[in-house]
């Protein structure tokens, strides 16, 4: 049987995540929500603390813009098909909603004590004011290219170099190349990318 906590949680979850997301498209799977787009996929996940109980829940907010070609190359192991739902830590990008928002790192907690419609309301307040539009400006291909080569934080330079080769956008995949050497990367990384980068005519 859950506990009261246990039980506000889910309906929190289900009055503002499902209800707000599934008209949109979403599908669920587990705390995960998916929208599959011609290209690229968008990812909202639920993460709960480590730290959590069943009478104390602290949760998080992850946003993810999946890219087929990326996961490809990183995430392909085992040489399977591109997931039907794949999961946050394998996109391209990940963000907190903190970030999002311009915050500090940010988690809710859900006890017997919470005010679940505030709660409620404050989840709608994040998806249709900071998740949605940051979705908007990434929902193409071009468009996401367009802000990865304006932004300096959006995406760390390994990743946008495999991105862009990944892409055939090989003059944009050596501009990332070329800043590697300045950056933080220990020596095993710059061999590993070095090969990379060989391998796909970057250098």
């Amino acid at each position: 049987m859950k506990t009261e906590t246990q039980e506000k949680f889910d309906i929190i979850i289900k009055e503002s995540f499902i209800e707000f997301l599934k008209p949109l498209g979403f599908k669920k799977k587990a705390n995960n929500f998916y929208l599959p787009l011609e290209k690229i996929g968008h990812i909202i996940n639920i993460q709960k603390s480590q730290y959590s109980t069943k009478d104390d829940i602290r949760f998080t907010i992850n946003v993810g813009i999946f890219s087929p070609e990326y996961w490809l190359a990183c995430f392909n192991y085992h040489n399977k098909d591109v997931p039907v739902y794949p999961t946050e830590p394998e996109c391209l990008i990940r963000k907190r909603i903190g970030w999002i928002r311009g915050l500090d790192d940010t988690w809710y907690t859900v006890t017997t004590m919470t005010d679940v419609e505030e709660l409620i309301a404050e989840m709608k307040y994040n998806i249709s004011s900071f998740i949605l539009p940051f979705f908007e400006k990434l929902n193409t291909v071009q468009k996401l290219i367009n802000e990865l080569e304006a932004s300096e934080t959006l995406l760390h330079t390994a990743a946008k170099m495999t991105f862009f080769a990944e892409l055939k956008l090989l003059d944009k995949a050596r501009t990332e190349y070329r800043k590697i050497s300045k950056e933080n990367y220990n020596r095993y990384q710059i061999a590993s990318l070095k090969e990379y980068a060989e391998k796909h005519g970057l250098i």
